[in-house]
């Protein structure tokens, strides 16, 4: 897949970025070349016909991937690594979440990316002293078990946990939730130097130059949960902006753990932390014992998420190696349009069957445009084919 092309199609107007992931499961060879081979599927995934008029403009999408291309240009000047969300580098875990960033802009070693032994040690601004020393010690703990910890280099406990991680002579990742370009907040400068300079990671899923909403935070907040395999929040009031990471750790089933709080409920940045364990919603740290046990859940996690879709492309191998090969006509020309497998069409869904048969569609219609017939001329000739194969 071509890094400029999927940039132009997520600058697409109009076009979201769960749209954009349908697009690049169902057609993962698409490209500028092959767009209109695959017409009739963009058009039943897109839906909007302004949408599908705009990504079938040729002259629009080359505009479109021209810019692009300048874009990916002036990163690698600045050091930063485009990744699109159809590329090897791109992480598997966050690919799995409903609303993954199309593409990442990315600092420092892209191999953390895939580093599948990661969490995310989140919190409060306003920490307390016992809050920022359990920050350091967690993150300290699992980086020391080569854990890759992630968090938003946010003040307070985000703060703590990548300093506990380096601490440990361990990696670390900060999701920004600005351009790679503006460190913010700038107190935490050294910090994201610190981090590059000892072999971590900073990435964002906004371009330089781009601009900051009150909302980057919240959409930031789904990468941290989305990168890793468990959520660690150390303080929380109940209503912060830790709320958001834990809820959509939740919606993307990672795991939750919590250190017990070394404080009363009356202090406000604990409340959050009562609330989880309380509810049963979080797993509890209580003494050095509990690592290993939630290395065991986080274990569990990394199966239930990438062991589940390992094994679900096992299968789909398997139906190819053992498919039979489907039958084809050969027009006068020498070409060959492949029909349906030879399988009972009792056992397809209609579903099933209508995909097929928008594939063999593409099919023609790919041939039809090389040998430059008209719609006229192919169904005159499908109804001679048509006609023989009755007879």
């Amino acid at each position: 897949m071509s890094t400029a092309f999927w940039m132009a199609i997520s600058n697409v107007e109009g076009l979201g970025i769960k749209t954009i992931k349908k697009l690049c499961v169902q057609l993962p060879d698409l490209t500028e070349s092959n767009i209109y081979k695959y017409e009739i599927k963009l058009r039943s995934i897109l839906r909007n016909s302004n949408v599908v008029e705009r990504v079938l403009d040729l002259n629009y999408l080359k505009m479109k991937i021209k810019n692009a291309e300048r874009s990916i240009i002036k990163h690698k000047e600045h050091g930063i690594e485009v990744i699109h969300i159809g590329s090897e580098d791109y992480p598997a875990l966050l690919r799995l979440i409903d609303d993954p960033p199309p593409i990442l802009y990315c600092k420092g070693n892209i191999n953390l990316l895939n580093n599948h032994n990661s969490i995310a040690v989140i919190g409060t601004r306003k920490a307390t002293e016992k809050g920022y020393k359990a920050a350091i010690k967690i993150a300290f703990q699992f980086a020391k078990r080569n854990y890759v910890i992630v968090s938003g280099l946010a003040l307070g406990i985000d703060t703590a946990g990548h300093l506990g991680a380096l601490k440990a002579n361990g990696h670390t990742i900060a999701v920004m939730a600005g351009s790679l370009d503006k460190i913010y907040p700038k107190e935490n400068t050294d910090i994201a130097h610190n981090i590059l300079e000892n072999n971590g990671l900073l990435i964002s899923e906004i371009p330089l130059g781009g601009q900051t909403y009150r909302n980057s935070f919240v959409k930031r907040d789904r990468i941290q949960s989305g990168l890793s395999l468990g959520v660690c929040p150390i303080q929380s009031p109940i209503k912060s902006g830790t709320q958001h990471t834990i809820k959509f750790a939740q919606e993307q089933r990672r795991l939750l753990f919590c250190p017990e709080p070394q404080e009363t409920k009356d202090v406000e940045a604990t409340q959050g932390i009562y609330q989880l364990l309380e509810s049963g919603l979080a797993e509890k740290i209580s003494n050095e014992g509990d690592y290993e046990e939630i290395i065991k859940l986080l274990n569990k996690t990394y199966d239930q998420l990438l062991g589940e879709k390992l094994n679900l492309k096992q299968i789909k191998d398997e139906e190819k190696e053992t498919k039979v090969n489907p039958s084809k006509i050969t027009t006068e020309e020498g070409y060959q349009i492949s029909l349906f497998d030879n399988t009972s069409a009792k056992k397809e869904t209609e579903r099933q069957l209508q995909s097929k048969l928008d594939d063999l569609i593409n099919q023609i219609i790919d041939v039809s445009h090389q040998l430059k017939l008209t719609p006229s001329d192919f169904i005159d000739r499908y109804e001679r084919i048509y006609k023989n194969l009755r007879e």
